[in-house]
């Protein structure tokens, strides 16, 4: 009876706020499916994600702080990194969350691919290979020996070397907490739609009709939206306060300084094209990418004379190349190329959540396009929708071209993708052994000075061996109704992620 009390008055409190709500609207819009699926757009997930997750830890000021959990630190005397987590923590469907919750959304991923997943997540985790090992697809309590818990509320995590940027992972939403009964068996889906301990809980139905309504769940942010409404579609009638993607006159646009996205060329490895070398870098030689800056706003190009570029943490970064532009060189390069591949008309795959290239992208397309025609080389554009180049496109492909996030705090996410552990089985090289150890060495520096020297060199023979060329690149982009939105948050050097319950409204 007493629990039938307690939730009816939860509701009332939740029917009133809606009620007097003070709603924002948010239109992810490039996403024709469910947008917090697992095969959506990342860049629908994520906005998503982000407000019903939450975050383990958050950045201000270029530090990091505490958000859902408690504490989080390294233990000198023990050579481990704890995370603390607060008392009472409640899940959105009302249960408490547990140690076991804790341990349990850090190894999600893991157990979702039998332990196939990029290094770079928690691969110096001692142990962590167990899952592998064991194939294993459900949650075992302490089968990673690296991840103890110390009752009441610690979670203990010992890697192989101590990585100073380590922390920093769990400022992503990936790693928040999630209660493993509102998953299905696989482990990324959910069973009805995301449940968290974020700011902001699911309203009934969920995803319906390309609307989702979320009501504020922390009644500590008093000065947050109370209701933020998400579409995925526009809607007539419906006035937008803010957009992830550039497409409604008027929005002013919020950039970080520092680069987060990049657009890049990757080569496949499904056929003879992918896999020669001149071809690869005859595209590198080929490229003017400046040409394709003069094509945005916001785009700047990545050919760069070689500096050290500091990310977010100013800590340390990878050092840039030079990128090899040059046609004399193209024209021997492509003429290196078997005739049969050469004179052959190839695809050219691009990943859209939707049936249609929007934004810079579509202008940069087709300037690829012209350049490499002016070589004879002839390409023609195909959209996918799967979360992984098919096959079937990867055996006709002579390059998938994307968008690629640039972690500033984890720098090697990117490389991650080229190596054989990778779940996009296509767009990486064949097995390269010395790719693989010189990443396996940067994975395991031991401190900040060595990582990034072996992130460097490790960059370099990408570049060298042309597994991926790098075009243009920008900060996160927010776009925002200035009737209707004061500034998109009060820590705006500091953002990594969209967080609406920091957004300052009018």
């Amino acid at each position: 009876m007493l629990k039938f009390i307690i939730a009816l008055i939860l509701h009332l409190i939740f029917t009133v706020q809606v009620l007097a709500k003070n709603d924002l609207n948010l239109i992810i819009y490039d996403c024709n499916c469910v947008p917090f699926e697992n095969n959506s757009p990342n860049n629908a997930k994520e906005t998503v994600l982000t407000q019903i997750l939450g975050t383990l830890l958050d950045i201000k000021d270029k530090t990091i702080y505490p958000k859902i959990l408690k504490n989080a630190y390294f233990d000198y005397t023990n050579q481990e990194y704890v995370l603390e987590m607060k008392e009472n923590i409640y899940f959105h469907n009302n249960r408490i969350a547990t140690l076991d919750d804790l341990e349990f959304s850090l190894l999600r991923h893991h157990y979702a691919t039998g332990g196939q997943i990029r290094k770079g997540f928690l691969g110096t985790v001692v142990g962590i290979n167990k899952i592998a090992e064991l194939n294993l697809k459900k949650y075992v309590r302490g089968i990673v020996v690296g991840i103890k818990q110390e009752i009441p509320n610690k979670l203990r995590i010992k890697l192989e070397n101590p990585d100073p940027d380590f922390l920093y992972k769990f400022t992503n939403w990936r790693f928040s907490l999630v209660p493993m009964e509102e998953l299905k068996d696989n482990l990324l889906d959910w069973k009805k739609y995301p449940v968290g301990v974020g700011p902001y809980k699911v309203l009934e139905p969920g995803f319906q009709n390309g609307h989702m309504r979320l009501l504020k769940y922390d009644q500590t942010l008093t000065e947050a939206a109370d209701v933020l409404n998400i579409y995925t579609e526009v809607k007539k009638g419906v006035e937008y306060d803010i957009s992830v993607i550039d497409i409604h006159p008027g929005f002013q646009s919020f950039y970080t300084k520092d680069p987060v996205l990049q657009l890049g060329l990757t080569f496949v490895n499904a056929n003879e094209l992918g896999n020669n070398l001149n071809f690869r870098k005859f595209i590198q030689a080929a490229i003017n990418s400046k040409e394709l800056e003069k094509l945005s706003k916001v785009y700047k190009s990545v050919n760069e004379d070689i500096f050290d570029l500091n990310h977010v943490n100013t800590t340390w970064g990878t050092r840039r190349f030079k990128l090899e532009y040059n046609p004399s060189l193209a024209k021997i390069y492509f003429n290196k190329i078997p005739k049969h591949l050469r004179e052959k008309e190839w695809l050219g795959t691009v990943y859209s959540g939707s049936n249609e290239i929007i934004g810079d992208k579509v202008y940069f397309l087709e300037e690829i396009k012209k350049q490499l025609a002016s070589y004879g080389f002839k390409i023609k554009y195909v959209i996918f929708n799967d979360q992984y180049l098919p096959k079937e496109l990867a055996e006709k492909t002579a390059f998938d071209v994307g968008y690629y996030k640039v972690e500033p705090y984890n720098y090697l996410y990117r490389f991650a993708r080229l190596l054989q552990s990778a779940q996009d089985k296509y767009p990486r090289p064949l097995y390269d052994a010395k790719l693989e150890e010189l990443y396996d060495n940067a994975l395991n520096a031991k401190s900040r000075d060595e990582k990034f020297i072996l992130v460097n060199k490790l960059n370099n023979y990408v570049h060298e061996k042309a597994y991926w060329f790098p075009l243009v690149e920008c900060g996160r982009g927010i776009y925002y109704n200035p009737n209707t939105i004061k500034a998109i948050s009060k820590n705006e050097n500091d953002l990594l992620f969209l967080k609406v319950d920091e957004v300052v409204m009018k």
